[in-house]
This record gives structure tokens, sequence and C-alpha cells, in this order.
């Protein structure tokens, strides 16, 4: 049996047994960097008590898994990861335990001690609303709600013309949440008329409980719907 090889089969054997050793140092020294990465995300996250993150490193790239207890807190984790040296992008795909909640609570606190008000018998805003609406646009926007405007009147006058009353001071907030930044496709408006009342429309101060503009947080991209309170208007 013939066991001598050609000078050609000498060179080409050589040259593939280099390139596997090329390919073997880099995946290896790819390998390394998505350790350390890894590590460092992880140490730089533990820092900042966010236990419930998952890191996973892929290349220079940073996959972020959990359970967040809000929304600023899965902001925070991003955040930090992508302050890590070395780190070229997060991919931020952690989940908002309650987040509807969260953005429900957040809405509720604005609007306790204010109105939304209109001008008189019409659907134009006043403009001592626009504060407040502003820092409900910002609410929606950080939080992506499914936010459902709903207007409501008291039965004095006409039905019909309460329902679309009630329907142009909806679609007037709605456009102004929009304009603000609001995503439309996360947010609807509905008028309800007199329809759907909360308190006695026998008395003034049951009218006025009545005559109300309700924003309810509706989910939070996967979350369960939450419901709202009730808000007044004038």
């Amino acid at each position: 049996m013939d066991f001598r090889f050609s000078q050609f089969e000498i060179f080409t054997a050589t040259g593939a047994l280099f390139l596997c050793l090329v390919f073997v140092c880099v995946f290896s020294e790819a390998s390394d960097i998505e350790d350390t990465l890894g590590t460092e995300v992880i140490e730089a996250v533990g820092k900042q008590n966010l236990f419930w993150v998952s890191v996973e490193a892929q290349g220079q790239n940073i996959l972020l898994t959990g359970a967040a207890p809000d929304y600023q807190a899965k902001k925070q984790a991003g955040d930090v990861a992508i302050e890590v040296w070395g780190v070229s992008s997060v991919d931020n795909q952690i989940a908002v335990i309650g987040e509807a909640g969260t953005c429900q609570q957040e809405i509720d606190d604005y609007l306790n001690d204010e109105r939304v008000s209109f001008k008189t018998g019409g659907a134009a805003l006043s403009e001592s609303s626009y504060p407040l609406l502003g820092m409900l646009a910002s609410v929606a926007r950080n939080c992506d709600a499914r936010i459902e405007i709903a207007g409501h009147t008291d039965s004095r006058g006409d039905a019909a013309v309460n329902l679309k009353l009630s329907q142009r001071r909806a679609d007037a907030v709605h456009k102004y949440l929009v304009q603000s930044g609001v995503n439309v496709d996360w947010v609807k408006a509905i008028g309800y008329g007199e329809t759907q009342p909360i308190a006695d429309n026998a008395t003034e101060a049951g009218r006025r409980a009545n005559l109300r503009l309700e924003l309810r947080v509706l989910g939070v991209k996967s979350c369960s719907s939450s419901s709202g309170n009730f808000y007044g208007i004038s």
C-alpha cells in the first residue's frame, strides 16, 4: 500500500488545517466576547437590584427577558444594559406585570383632582385642559396603553343630541392625544350620551357626576384589561 502524498495534497491538507484553526480561534473569541458582555451586563443590572432580568448575549447585542414590576423598571434595565462598554444594541423583551394597572393609576393620579373642561354647550376644549391632557398623553406614550376615551352626558335635553355631543367631546380629546404623540392605533373615542349614568339624574349633583369623561386603560400589549374610574367634565 502506497502512503506517499503529492506536494499538492500536502499543501491542500495544510491549508485546510490552517482554516480550521482560524475558524476555531474566531468562534472561540466570539464566545469569549459574549460571555464577557453577558457577565458585565448581569453585574450592571445586579447593582441596580433588577434581579428579575435575564440576560443573553448575542455577539455585541444583548437580549433582555424577564418580568418587570412596571414599565419604568423595564426601561431602566434597558438603559443600564446599553451603557455597558462593548454593547452595540439591546433587545428589551422584558414583560411588564400589571402594567395596565400602573398606567391606570397614573391616569387616576392626574385626574382625581382635575377636570377636563369644554366650552359651554360645545365640544371645543378649554385652554385650561391642555396641561392635564398633555400629562395624560405622556402616560399613554410611555406605557403604550390602549385607551378608551368615553364621553357621557346627563339626561337633560334630547337624547340624540346628547349622544352626538358626547361623541364630539370624546373625539376632541382623541385628537389632542394623537397630536401629542399617542399612537392612533392605541386610542379610541366613544360617545355614550346619557345611556350610562353613574348617579341620579334627578339631582344637580347626580347630573354633574353623569356629565363626565372616562379614560380607561383597556390593556397594555398582552396585559389583561383594567377598568378605569370616572371623571367629570364641565
